[in-house]
């Protein structure tokens, strides 16, 4: 039924929730919304467990012998062709009103897209991640909208610029992502003469932190920190770690893969009001406004140039790119998610 709003929601993840996609697309965003907006809701992972498998069968019977009014059916990122996907594909043959295959990584560019082209033709819209994603899926299936992922927002914002600048990087250190930084950034801040220290987030692999030690191991102003054992589950203590930035680092490679992401990296990091300097591709260039919450730096000496103005900025100055930063980032928030669904249930 049009203009109803979403009472329940039929979540089928394609991964476990270490996967960034998992978390910010589905398991917060549900979250909130059974908290603010009392709806219901069933999220799926994947999983051969006992109890892994009485979930998946309780929502799956659900959706399909008694599903719920004013619901969506969400099948995330699902590409394999395993029973799961098999039985997924059954259920939107049979509930194909409201159906949404949801996709906010160019996936078809790293495996065979033959499952998830089938789910974009046999769902009923689509949701994509990112203007780049949409373009790519629409010849497929035109009731498509891009729905921005959103960020989580625990209230935890900067109250002053560090003594010494601390200039933060978060993610997955490999592919086009660490090319980005070696390539882009890592030559930058290697130049700069003051003191400052590099934080950087998401490195697991000794060769890696070896790596990065070793590239600025003769730059005693730089203090490199990467801590070990982060619990990606627990958003406050990542958040608590994004507080202590001064800048937020988001690199991107002008390639298919990487025009398709969803510019969480730079959400994130103005969430908790630290500014940005990024590469200007999307979906970054929709988030940052330049010189209000951050700056485009294409090359390394804009990166170093941008290093050098954060650094000998003021409190004053920088609390303003501070509070744009937490300005810009309500704008994507669980509330401007939710509408994206809406409009995707009662019609683009």
């Amino acid at each position: 039924m049009k203009n109803r709003k979403i009472e329940f929601i039929y979540w089928f993840a394609y991964y476990n929730l270490d996967s960034p996609s998992v978390r910010y697309r589905a398991k917060y965003p549900l979250d909130s919304f059974r908290e603010k907006n009392k709806m219901g809701s069933y999220l799926v992972i994947p999983s051969y467990t006992i109890k892994g498998i009485y979930n998946f069968l309780k929502a799956y019977i659900s959706a399909l012998f008694f599903r719920k009014p004013n619901s969506l059916i969400i099948l995330q990122r699902i590409q394999s062709n395993f029973i799961y996907a098999n039985l997924l594909k059954l259920l939107i043959s049979v509930r194909k009103e409201n159906t949404i295959y949801d996709l906010d990584d160019a996936d078809y560019l790293e495996f065979n897209p033959k499952t998830l082209y089938y789910f974009v033709r046999h769902c009923d819209k689509i949701s994509a991640g990112s203007h780049q994603i949409e373009k790519h899926l629409k010849i497929l299936n035109n009731k498509i909208i891009q729905t921005t992922s959103p960020i989580v927002n625990l209230n935890l914002t900067k109250i002053k610029k560090n003594s010494i600048l601390n200039i933060g990087w978060i993610g997955g250190f490999g592919g086009d992502h660490k090319k980005s930084l070696i390539e882009i950034f890592f030559p930058a801040l290697n130049n700069v003469k003051f003191n400052c220290k590099f934080t950087i987030l998401g490195v697991v692999r000794i060769e890696d932190i070896n790596y990065i030690n070793n590239y600025f191991k003769d730059k005693p102003n730089i203090a490199i920190e990467i801590p070990s054992e982060i619990d990606w589950n627990d958003e406050n203590a990542i958040q608590n770690r994004i507080i202590k930035f001064d800048i937020g680092i988001a690199t991107l490679i002008d390639n298919e893969m990487q025009l398709s992401k969803s510019g969480i990296k730079a959400k994130q990091y103005m969430n908790n009001g630290v500014p940005v300097l990024s590469t200007n591709l999307p979906e970054n260039n929709i988030v940052i406004k330049e010189g209000y919450n951050g700056y485009y730096c294409n090359t390394s000496s804009e990166f170093e140039l941008r290093l050098i103005q954060f650094n000998e900025m003021s409190n004053t100055t920088f609390m303003a790119y501070s509070k744009n930063s937490r300005e810009t980032a309500k704008q994507f928030g669980h509330d401007n998610y939710l509408n994206e669904l809406e409009k995707l249930k009662n019609g683009i």
